[in-house]
């Protein structure tokens, strides 16, 4: 095997440190948390994608919502009537800028703090202004919408739950990423996020291959090093290690050579490595630099439901002038865009929906075999079961007529 050399006692250690967690499982809250981190500000979707009176719907940790934009302003209520239940979304009635009615019997609401406001079918009755729907707050930053489900108020500051960087000033954000649905719990998609050894599945990817960028089969991490920042105040994260990294770059099965594609300064290519990859609380990716020199990948997987998640992918640049942002959007159109996420990111797409079922159904948080590598796994389990403000549950609903 071709590797960088490191002191065995670093390599034995990282591995009595997977073996003891993966025995122990000190993570009882994020196995909790299917449905995700409750009291945390998540992705809902991109800014573009709701226009001025515009309305759509979205459930994020398996609660339905219901947007809509009011003079330039987000708001968002439960897509749920108080009176049977129905979806606003089912067919969205809107009579004023401020609120929606109702499709069933007409029972009107203002979105901007969820007020019952009106009953076409009843316009004397006793009920209005004193019932309402669960609002939820919504912040605009970099291109996206932002909403926070839970149940503190007011809420933590935006700041705390997005990648470091994200909110700067000079970060020219892409602002029409992508966004799909996958067919995967979200844990299992942050774990693929940041997986220290699954970039074996990219080796044969055409932005590998177009760039001729050297990209290791894997990589051994030696120490907790610099893993871990949970610093208060700030946001919590796991980020692979400060240096203590060992790059795989071939092995041998029975007398056949398994290699990387591309060797570090090999037939004059470049000498760079893998990027620096980090996961944040809630649910945040930031890898950097990715997937080329100068460009920063965010990524997010929001859930769905127990069983799917929102798949949101963005890119980020510091520039210096609208100018350069203007080029930096236009290159991602043109080129950056479809190359990730149609020619690299699938790999992850495969991967997280094929593993679902065994992690579902067949007892695989309980039944997995870690191994070295998955160092940073154990510690994103432990800090995320440390540092997360609740855990979502599903719930029925709040009792009918209770005030917002």
């Amino acid at each position: 095997m071709m590797q960088d050399t490191e002191p065995l006692d670093d390599e034995a250690r990282a591995e009595r440190e997977v073996a003891e967690a993966a025995r122990t499982k000190p993570w009882q809250p994020y196995l909790d948390a299917a449905l995700g981190f409750r009291n945390h500000w998540y992705p809902a979707f991109f800014s573009h994608e709701l226009a001025e009176g515009g309305v759509r719907a979205e459930r994020l940790l398996g609660e339905p919502l219901f947007f809509k934009r009011v003079g330039g302003q987000v708001y968002a209520v439960e897509d749920r009537c108080l009176h049977r239940g129905a979806p606003f979304s089912a067919r969205p009635e809107c009579y004023s800028p401020n609120t929606v009615t109702c499709w069933y019997h007409g029972f009107t609401y203002d979105v901007r703090d969820g007020r019952l406001a009106a009953i076409v079918t009843d316009p004397d009755s006793a009920l209005i202004g004193k019932v309402g729907l669960q609002r939820y707050p919504v912040q605009e930053a970099q291109g996206l919408v932002f909403v926070f489900v839970g149940d503190l108020d007011p809420p933590p500051p935006l700041a705390l739950d997005v990648q470091p960087g994200f909110l700067d000033a000079d970060l020219a954000v892409y602002p029409r990423g992508e966004r799909a649905p996958v067919a995967s719990n979200w844990r299992l998609a942050a774990e693929n996020g940041f997986d220290a050894s699954h970039i074996y599945i990219h080796r044969n990817s055409p932005l590998i291959v177009g760039q001729r960028r050297p990209l290791p089969l894997a990589t051994l991490l030696c120490s907790r090093e610099g893993m871990v920042v949970a610093a208060d105040g700030a946001p919590k994260g796991v980020v692979k290690g400060s240096g203590k990294r060992v790059p795989v770059w071939e092995t041998e099965i029975e007398g056949i050579k398994v290699r990387s594609r591309f060797l570090p300064g090999e037939d004059g290519g470049p000498g760079r490595t893998s990027p620096d990859t980090s996961m944040w609380l809630p649910c945040g990716l930031k890898v950097d630099p990715f997937p080329t020199v100068g460009m920063i990948q965010f990524e997010w997987y929001v859930p769905i439901d127990e069983r799917s998640h929102m798949y949101t992918v963005t890119w980020g640049q510091y520039v210096q002038s609208p100018d350069r942002a203007a080029r930096f959007h236009a290159d991602v159109d043109a080129y950056w865009k479809d190359l990730v996420t149609r020619q690299f990111n699938h790999d992850d797409v495969l991967a997280r929906e094929q593993i679902e079922r065994f992690y579902a159904e067949e007892g695989g948080w309980h039944r997995e075999r870690l191994y070295r590598p998955d160092l940073i796994i154990t510690e994103w389990r432990k800090l995320a079961s440390a540092h997360n403000r609740g855990i979502q549950r599903r719930r029925a609903g709040r009792t009918p007529g209770a005030r917002p």
